[in-house]
């Protein structure tokens, strides 16, 4: 059975009206799905990208490295007192 894609807008109380009408089968799939996917925290993004970034700037010296964050500590704290 071929499937298609389609884009639905619809508000949130909408959609809880439409999970109410499930069955309990459908139901309990559906939070097997939700509770799969596991929410990222900011904090936890935040570290990903930072190891992904680390991986690709192996080569730039640790020296170039201190320097541009000591930069950047200090540009914000400057705009931080305008």
């Amino acid at each position: 059975m071929a499937s298609k894609a389609i884009k639905l807008e619809i508000s949130f109380k909408e959609l809880l009206s439409v999970l109410e009408q499930l069955t309990p089968d459908e139901k309990i799939l559906i939070k097997k799905k939700l509770e799969s996917e596991k929410v990222k925290t900011w904090q936890e993004r935040f570290g990903g990208a930072l190891r992904s970034l680390g991986k690709q700037n192996r080569k730039v010296p640790t020296r170039e490295v201190e320097e541009d964050v000591m930069k950047a500590i200090a540009e914000v704290r400057r705009l931080a007192q305008n």
